[in-house]
């Protein structure tokens, strides 16, 4: 085993302006406020309302992450056909659609039942979007 020196870790806030108050560490480079704030958001989600509910608010924002990748790797494959693929998927570009179908199902399902859960992940999502892309600005302004 070589030692390759300290061990770097990086947190979001370091580059964001926004979020840089996040992105202090403590001695052990550990982002300390990033971590309380994450405690103090998660357990008012749990203070506020029942777990299956909290549940719900995650899951909506995990099946549009996970549709967006799946998406995201289609259009790739269109955009840029010449690039190298590391491997094949079998019958592709059918088990991408299926998950993306079956996805999509999914958060309609969702939205259905759970109209307040999933409405609030979703803005959860739209503000971290919009937290993007003022950040983006503001960092493309200082350069």
């Amino acid at each position: 085993m070589t030692w390759i020196g300290p061990r770097v870790t990086m947190a979001m806030g370091e580059d964001h302006w926004l979020l840089r108050l996040l992105g202090r560490k403590n001695r052990q480079g550990v982002p300390t406020n990033a971590i309380v704030l994450q405690l103090l958001i998660v357990n008012s989600l749990l203070l506020t309302g029942s777990f299956e509910r909290v549940v719900v608010y995650i899951q909506f924002g995990l099946l549009l992450c996970s549709l967006l990748t799946v998406l995201g790797v289609i259009v790739l494959r269109c955009s840029q056909p010449a690039l190298p693929r590391p491997y094949r998927v079998w019958l592709y570009p059918l088990p991408p659609l299926i998950f993306a179908a079956i996805t999509i199902w999914m958060m309609i399902y969702l939205v259905r039942s759970h109209t307040t859960e999933s409405l609030a992940g979703l803005g959860t999502m739209l503000a971290s979007l919009l937290l993007y892309f003022c950040t983006a600005k503001r960092s493309n302004l200082s350069a």
